[in-house]
């Protein structure tokens, strides 16, 4: 079990996710003790742009956009997908004020860990156990038993592979979410 694509690819990406919370806190924790609170506000503007930018990769997958490479849209995506959770979740810092905007923020969440799924996880893996099942002395089947081994790496590849079919749906209710959180700012603001 040690040696599958479960432990040796998605040990690491629950690390950077885990990371991704700590350095939310971390910030969060540095903008209270310099007094500097009222940035959270803006760092949720500013996130949500982040993410809109994201979704260049999509355009350019649709060919929507016809100009660079698709793999650099994708690393656009990654990054600014990142930077964008990341300001979104000292926006929301650790208030728990109204629901709506946690929903959001918790779907976020989820979606953030789904598109790490999607993208690192699911080509890398499935390269991996093509070319181990590939290499010259494996054994695919003794009697009848599947190895241990091959067992977690074909669990794991059919787990992976369902991941689109969660993350665009996820998607498209966090925005709507997203949507009415930002409709209901403005419509509560105070315009005087």
């Amino acid at each position: 079990m040690w040696n599958s694509v479960l432990i040796q690819r998605a040990l690491p990406l629950s690390i950077s996710y885990i990371l991704l919370i700590l350095a939310t806190f971390a910030l969060d924790f540095s903008l209270h003790a310099a007094s500097l609170v009222w940035v959270g506000r803006y760092l949720g503007i500013a996130g949500t742009l982040f993410i809109l930018l994201s979704f260049g990769y999509s355009a350019r997958k649709k060919k929507l956009i016809a100009t660079k490479p698709l793999k650099q849209f994708l690393k656009l995506h990654c990054n600014a997908g990142w930077i964008g959770t990341l300001m979104i979740l000292v926006h929301s810092g650790i208030h728990f004020n109204a629901i709506l905007p946690w929903a959001a923020t918790a779907l976020m969440m989820i979606v953030t860990a789904s598109g790490h799924v999607g993208h690192y996880l699911l080509k890398k893996v499935q390269e991996e156990v093509n070319s181990k099942t590939e290499q010259p002395g494996v054994v695919g089947e003794v009697n009848g038993d599947i190895p241990d081994r091959n067992y977690w790496d074909a669990v794991t590849v059919k787990a992976l592979e369902q991941w689109r079919g969660l993350h665009m749906p996820m998607v498209a209710v966090m925005l709507s979410l997203t949507l009415i959180h930002i409709f209901t700012i403005f419509f509560f603001w105070n315009w005087r």
